[in-house]
């Protein structure tokens, strides 16, 4: 049996006008964006992911005095695309073209495809930029180049104005994406990070709209869904309180490259033991789509879900009719707690399913993706420098 397996990253959102909520239905656009990939691919996954996390350079860059006053600019929902629980994401415009993006908080740049990427057009099917056809791209000429958990992508850093709905940012620095090594359900990604991760040293999409005041608040959300087309949504410039229950549980971003903030701890419900070293240190990333963690802390959950490992996908599987029995996961932040339940955290295609669980050679801290926030909502707010989670919808 040929056996598939998904592992990448995710999302997508835009907002409204003023008093008014804008809701953009999607519709799935091709079958590239929804084929799952063969599992060998998880294999560059993890060695690209710990390439994203431990090898990029940073560039140090001065802070943003970010202000709002509420009642200016607007917020935005757009519905997110779901492929396999695994990707999440929706459609952007850049110069009046349109592509379907991942919104990443775990990246800062805003890339895609050029009519140079031979590879993203036949390989992939990706959508290209064409500069002949927008009045408003301007070109630096500057090369950049940089590696995500499901690859890599060169070019040349432009700018051109960018549309997340009704909202339109002007000027937004792109990269365009002359090669590609890696074919992705998505042709571009949007960056939601803080501009000190950015490779085309560009302003985040996100402080752009601050800046322009295109923002009610200046705060982004997301709630994902699992297990249908419908992806949820990501919320630009505010929250929606009926997507979550009760108050939210803030946490202070302790680093602001990544949305880097304090783990407390990871348990098995109903194991008794508690797992997480290294300081606590975690990274909230919507362009991961697993739950990814040192060696030891990993091999320590998964023994006590009952996952064995695979050593042929370098991952743990379990018993896809064992999935009801197994235990719920709990993560412990600012003094609350949050769960992940099993159908959540075990990925299942067919009748092969794993745990999302994965861990990552030299890494010393967490990276919690879409099999977490798919059980949980996040605010991320970008003046304030924190989170704010609640159990989802």
């Amino acid at each position: 049996m040929n056996i598939r397996v998904i592992i990448l990253l995710f999302c997508l959102i835009v907002f409204v006008g003023g008093k008014k909520v804008h809701r953009f239905r999607l519709e799935r656009r091709s079958h590239r964006h929804h084929k799952i990939p063969h599992a060998h691919l998880h294999l560059q996954f993890r060695n690209a992911l710990r390439r994203k996390y431990g090898f990029t350079p940073l560039r140090t860059v001065n802070a943003v005095n970010v202000t709002s006053e509420a009642g200016k600019g607007t917020v935005i929902t757009e519905p997110l695309i779901n492929s396999y629980d695994t990707n999440f994401f929706g459609v952007v415009s850049v110069g009046d073209q349109s592509f379907t993006m991942q919104f990443d908080t775990g990246s800062s740049d805003f890339w895609v495809p050029s009519s140079h990427c031979r590879f993203c057009i036949k390989t992939c099917g990706n959508k290209f930029f064409r500069v002949s056809n927008s009045k408003s791209f301007r070109s630096s000429g500057t090369p950049f180049s940089i590696t995500y958990g499901s690859g890599s992508v060169k070019g040349i850093v432009a700018s051109d104005n960018v549309g997340f709905g009704d909202l339109k940012i002007q000027n937004q620095g792109i990269g365009l994406v002359n090669i590609s090594d890696s074919c992705s359900v998505f042709d571009g990604i949007a960056g939601f990070a803080f501009q000190q991760l950015s490779m085309t040293k560009s302003v985040p999409p996100f402080q752009q709209m601050i800046d322009q005041q295109l923002v009610e608040q200046p705060i982004f959300s997301f709630h994902l869904k699992s297990g249908s087309s419908d992806g949820g949504s990501m919320i630009l410039g505010g929250s929606n309180s009926s997507l979550y229950y009760g108050p939210l549980t803030y946490t202070n971003v302790t680093e602001a490259k990544y949305w880097t903030f304090k783990l407390d701890f990871i348990a098995v419900h109903g194991k008794g033991s508690r797992s997480s070293h290294s300081g606590n240190k975690a990274i909230m990333d919507t362009g991961t789509s697993l739950i990814v963690g040192p060696v030891l802390e990993v091999l320590y959950i998964n023994k006590d879900i009952g996952a064995k490992h695979n050593k042929t996908y370098n991952l743990y599987t379990v018993s896809c009719e064992s999935i009801p029995q197994l235990p719920i996961i709990v993560f412990g932040i600012a003094g609350k707690e949050f769960f992940v339940k099993p159908h959540t955290y075990v990925i299942r295609y067919d009748n092969f399913c794993f745990s999302a669980f994965m861990d990552m050679l030299g890494l010393q801290y967490w990276i919690l993706g879409d099999a977490f926030m798919r059980e949980n909502y996040v605010e991320f707010d970008w003046a304030r420098r924190r989170m704010g989670i609640a159990p989802a919808v």
